[in-house]
């Protein structure tokens, strides 16, 4: 599908595209960037324009793009396009991001590549142990908006427990971009991020205190 797109992205100048190169060039092995997107839409042209100049910054980064009506990326919530998901050794990494994740997002998906397939942000023994130890299937969404200076660390904390445990998701989800879910659940202010569709956090938290509120939501089930 890419006759359509345009690979080029008016969200990353040159000035950023340079910063992005450094900390890309911190990865260590590949990545592939899944990504749904509807051509015709102006949001679909800006996601699939995003993620191939983002591509272009690493000889790490693989890109495959899909249309609506071809089938690929099987694991993206098709409801809620664009959508892009990273996926490591040819498995899902369960971490997704639903709207170009531009603005201050940009840090939160950079994030993700390199806790993926770089060195990883450092976070304490015994909160990775404690990841690592979550049973079972767990899928967070993340409500945010590009402009909020806070949602990009509650979107990274979510994601740093998907990297580290396969039963675990987190999707970062643009809110204004979908108004059926700020109906659904009822969202005031951002971040506000959504366990299992049953429970609502407010605010921003850290790794430890996600990977804590998560192994709890999980006991209750």
């Amino acid at each position: 599908m890419t006759e359509k797109i345009n690979m080029h992205s008016d969200l990353i100048d040159e000035d950023l595209k340079k910063g992005l190169k450094d900390v890309l060039g911190k990865l260590t092995g590949p990545v592939t960037v899944k990504a749904v997107v509807d051509e015709e839409s102006e949001k679909g042209q800006e996601m699939a324009g995003f993620l191939s100049v983002i591509a272009s910054l690493s000889g790490y980064i693989s890109l495959e793009l899909y249309g609506t009506d071809e089938e690929g990326a099987e694991e993206l919530d098709r409801a809620l396009l664009p959508a892009a998901g990273l996926y490591k050794d040819g498995r899902y990494s369960g971490i997704s991001f639903h709207g170009v994740p531009g603005g201050q997002e940009i840090n939160s998906f950079v994030l993700a590549l390199y806790n993926l397939a770089g060195p990883g942000q450092q976070i304490g023994y015994w909160t990775k142990k404690k990841i690592e130890k979550i049973e079972g299937n767990v899928k967070i969404r993340v409500c945010v908006s590009l402009a909020c200076h806070h949602c990009p660390k509650m979107v990274s904390a979510c994601q740093r427990l998907a990297a580290l445990n396969d039963g675990i998701e987190a999707a970062m989800i643009d809110a204004n971009l979908f108004p059926q879910l700020v109906e659904k659940y009822k969202i005031e202010r951002v971040p506000l991020t959504i366990i299992d569709e049953d429970e609502k956090i407010s605010g921003v938290k850290t790794i430890d205190e996600m990977a804590e509120l998560v192994k709890m939501h999980v006991k209750k089930k």
